[in-house]
């Protein structure tokens, strides 16, 4: 006949190991929690200081684009750099 819960007899120690195994598990998930919720605050403090780090950098300059004139001869192509198109 297999063995189940409720065949086995009632003993102190049984019911001891029982609530000690459950303390156990209480406190494994509460160490759990606290380590989650740390983790989650440092990042939120780097995303956040990245945030402030963007907001506060000075912005760019936009770079003039130099336009590059491509032509070919008959020793190959020739690249001219700043030569300017002609508005149209």
């Amino acid at each position: 006949m297999p063995a189940t819960f409720a065949a086995e007899p009632f003993s102190p120690l049984s019911a001891a190991m029982r609530l000690t195994g459950l303390l156990l598990l209480a406190v494994a998930a509460a160490l759990a929690f606290v380590f989650a919720a740390a983790a989650a605050a440092v990042i939120g403090l780097v995303v956040a200081g990245a945030a402030l780090t963007l907001r506060l950098a000075p912005k760019r300059v936009p770079v003039r684009a130099e336009v590059l004139e491509a032509r070919q001869t008959p020793a190959g192509w020739v690249v001219e750099a700043g030569a300017r198109r002609k508005p149209s």
